[in-house]
């Protein structure tokens, strides 16, 4: 009760302070008003007794309460309020007390439907004009509350409103961006089925008809030719998943070393020629004269991976014309690109090819293998070394790929051949241990040579043993997973016999965990299966070994 009391107070204490117009063109009823009000407590009281004044009165004043007479020269009392409801708001409230000696019903009526909010006539009693203002005022404090309370509640709902069409909005979003990742995933999956399916086929399909025993010889290398070629198509595309795999979970290693840039030229146009003939394209090499005898520091391996995929990515989309390898030098960068005159790719394209799982034709109807994985992998292991990749490109015209690699403080040297080969007709012998026979023998064709020897062990065990009793081995080549004593311990102890033998671990382990425990171990190279003719026969050249004849199959 106490708090409603305090309230009221402070209620009527604020409407002490409102502003009063009279306007009346009798100066005693005027007067007799003012000291009337000044006795109430009122302290902003201003009057006119001309009824034009009015308009300016309320703009100057800003009134909250007019007390208003009817009859007056110039202007009526309703033309008064006319003219103020016209420069009145929508939502504003001004009460008007009209004190009038006119006492027809007529004029009261008049008087309230043209914005009056009360109506006293002459002669008035002071107090119920002193109750009727402070009623007034009181409708006006609550009038304005539910204006103020209105203002708040549609700012209220405007915002609510903004949040709702931004949270729509962001709705549709994120549905477009599921259903477009969901169209993805299933053309994804879809060209993965595709990529493994196919090669399989062919592996499974030609290998049934090679066990045929009339096959002509000319139909069977033909048929060896095409189960070929499907083993590398499937072993790219696991390849390309094991990669991305490595990227994308933060696992790829790398191995910086100085080696000059050109031999990587040179290695990706000797490896790519064949291919280019095969498609009767001109295979070009584009260097800058101030790249000779200057080392880049980096990764070789992986700067060669990222020109494969950008190579086979040239030959895939390029029918006719040429593919031009460069490099030149730009600050401490150097600059590499692959430029082919395929069939170049839209502004849209450029947008998600190198987006993982992208491709920029993912249809059934699309004229190319692969799964989209390559640009991918290529972004990834130019980031991690450092530098950038982007493309140019014209439709019908053809696209150039470049990436920088920095050099990091390269400096120049004399040429030196990364590998040097020997004419030796020594007698190599090399240990082999695997304990998966089809594997040994495919390895054992690859080594097949009048200079090589082959010492086999089926096991960990007696390859330690083989090694013991023959002192002159050149190099083993040991799988790491074997039964009785695996390949890393294996290891170990060749390493503890004789630390000149090198060891290359061949193995179908390919995480960079096991690649560091082999070199850990003692294993000087890590070759992943399937082995590769010609990766093997590059790393036994490091330390020697030289493999020459042909393989007879």
């Amino acid at each position: 009760m106490v708090g409603l009391i305090n309230v009221e107070s402070m209620i009527d204490s604020s409407f002490k302070k409102a502003n009063i117009l009279i306007v009346d063109d009798q100066e005693p009823n005027v007067e007799i008003l003012h000291e009337f009000l000044e006795m109430q407590g009122y302290l902003n009281v201003k009057s006119t007794t001309d009824p034009r004044e009015v308009l300016s009165l309320y703009k100057s004043f800003q009134p909250d309460l007019i007390l208003l007479d009817l009859t007056m020269p110039h202007l009526t009392g309703f033309e008064v309020m006319e003219q103020l409801k016209s420069i009145l708001g929508e939502n504003s409230f001004l009460p008007i007390l009209v004190l009038t000696a006119d006492i027809t019903n007529e004029a009261k009526i008049k008087a309230l439907s043209g914005g009056a909010s009360d109506f006293l006539t002459k002669p008035f009693d002071l107090l119920e004009v002193g109750l009727r203002i402070k009623n007034l005022l009181f409708s006006s404090f609550l009038q304005q509350q539910l204006v103020d309370q209105n203002r708040l509640l549609d700012e209220k709902v405007n915002e609510r409103t903004r949040e709702l069409l931004l949270k729509n909005v962001e709705l549709n979003l994120a549905k477009e961006k599921a259903e477009a990742s969901d169209r993805l995933k299933t053309s994804f999956i879809n060209n993965i089925s595709h990529e493994i399916r196919t090669p399989l086929n062919g592996i499974l399909g030609f290998g049934q008809i090679l066990a045929d025993h009339d096959l002509e010889e000319e139909e069977k290398n033909r048929y060896l030719y095409i189960l070929n070629e499907s083993s590398e198509r499937l072993i790219n595309t696991v390849t390309n998943f094991l990669e991305i795999s490595m990227i994308t979970s933060g696992n790829q290693e790398f191995e910086k070393k100085e080696f000059l840039p050109e031999t990587i030229i040179s290695d990706v146009a000797k490896h790519f020629q064949p291919a280019c003939d095969n498609k009767k394209l001109n295979l070009i090499i584009e260097q800058s004269a101030d790249l000779q005898d200057t080392l880049i520091y980096s990764d070789r391996e992986l700067l060669f991976k990222i020109f494969r995929h950008l190579m086979d990515n040239a030959l895939k989309f390029t029918a006719a014309g040429s593919i031009v390898i460069g490099c030149k030098r730009r600050g401490n960068d150097l600059v590499f690109s692959v430029q082919d005159t395929g069939k170049g790719i839209t502004d849209v394209g450029k947008n998600v090819i190198f987006n993982s799982f992208s491709q920029e034709d993912n249809s059934y109807t699309r004229g190319y293998e692969g799964c989209g994985l390559g640009l991918t992998i290529s972004k990834g292991l130019v980031e991690l070394l450092g530098g950038s990749i982007w493309v140019e490109s014209a439709v019908e015209v053809g696209s150039t790929f470049f990436f920088t690699i920095p050099i990091q403080g390269g400096e120049n040297i004399s040429k030196a051949e990364v590998f040097q080969s020997e004419n030796d007709s020594e007698i190599k012998t090399i240990l082999v241990a695997e304990d998966d026979e089809i594997n040994f023998l495919f390895i054992n064709i690859l080594l097949r040579s009048e200079t090589i020897r082959i010492l086999h062990a089926r096991d960990g065990q007696e390859a330690i043993d083989l090694c013991r009793i023959h002192p002159n081995i050149s190099a083993a080549l040991i799988d790491l997973k074997m039964p009785f004593v695996d390949g890393f311990e294996a290891s170990r102890q060749i390493k503890a016999m004789d630390s000149s033998i090198p060891i290359l671990a061949i193995t179908a382990y390919t995480s960079s965990e096991d690649k560091q425990r082999a070199l850990d171990a003692g294993c000087d190279e890590f070759i992943t299966k399937p082995v590769n003719k010609e990766q093997l026969t590059e790393k036994l050249a490091k330390y020697g070994i030289v493999i020459g004849g042909k393989i007879k199959y």
